[in-house]
């Protein structure tokens, strides 16, 4: 190898190290403000933090473990995917409560779910044109029916359509997702407001149904 060409693969050589430490550089930053927004937020709602490293500049991984109303609550990172298609998700889990209706299946409606549409294959609906335009239901049983279309469950509804992509509600339980990690605070509040939006509006819908059945059985006594 002669000097001139020597030359160049240390200049090569320097050039993509400096590329790869301005990476690593801009990872580690990225990452200790990931680290910092989730420790305040757990801090200060007294939740537990959990944070494992990734090797060398990697981005690793972040876990928030608390509760909202009184139900488990967690929020944690995943890595998918490798190579090009590697990439990191956001997955909030929230148990909805008792008076969520078990039963029914909800998972928000795809581009392959209109399609089928235009051939007469529905999934089950609720009467709601924006709510069934947004959301793909199974099993939707009279007491589910009437709990989904209640006062103050509409917005919420559509609001995590609209924020996830992906999403599920199944056996009560809320799971879902995005492509991405909060760094701010407003971005974590962008992210679960949705969620604890519908926890609040599952309470509601209950207490209108306790409140609904109670008053029928008064008026069954009195009449």
């Amino acid at each position: 190898m002669t000097g001139i060409q020597i030359g160049i693969f240390a200049s090569v050589f320097g050039v993509g190290l400096g590329a790869a430490s301005l990476i690593g550089y801009v990872r580690w930053q990225h990452w200790k403000q990931q680290l910092q927004t989730w420790q305040d937020f757990a801090t200060t709602r007294g939740w537990r933090f959990m944070a494992t490293p990734g090797f060398m500049y990697s981005a690793g991984t972040l876990e928030l473990k608390g509760s909202h109303a009184g139900r488990p609550f967690t929020v944690e990172t995943e890595h998918r995917g490798q190579g090009k298609t590697f990439h990191i998700v956001t997955i909030v889990r929230h148990k909805l409560g008792d008076g969520f209706p078990r039963e029914v299946t909800i998972r928000p409606e795809k581009a392959g779910d209109t399609f089928l549409k235009l051939f007469g294959v529905k999934d089950e609906e609720l009467g709601d044109a924006s709510l069934d335009d947004a959301l793909n239901l199974t099993n939707v049983t009279p007491r589910a029916r009437a709990i989904l279309l209640s006062a103050g469950m509409r917005r919420p509804l559509l609001n995590l359509a609209h924020v996830f992509e992906t999403f599920s509600i199944e056996n009560g339980v809320l799971s879902a997702e995005v492509i991405a990690v909060p760094r701010t605070t407003i971005e974590m509040y962008g992210l679960l407001t949705p969620v604890r939006e519908l926890a609040d509006a599952v309470r509601g819908a209950l207490g209108q149904t306790r409140s609904g059945a109670e008053s029928t059985g008064q008026e069954g006594a009195n009449s």
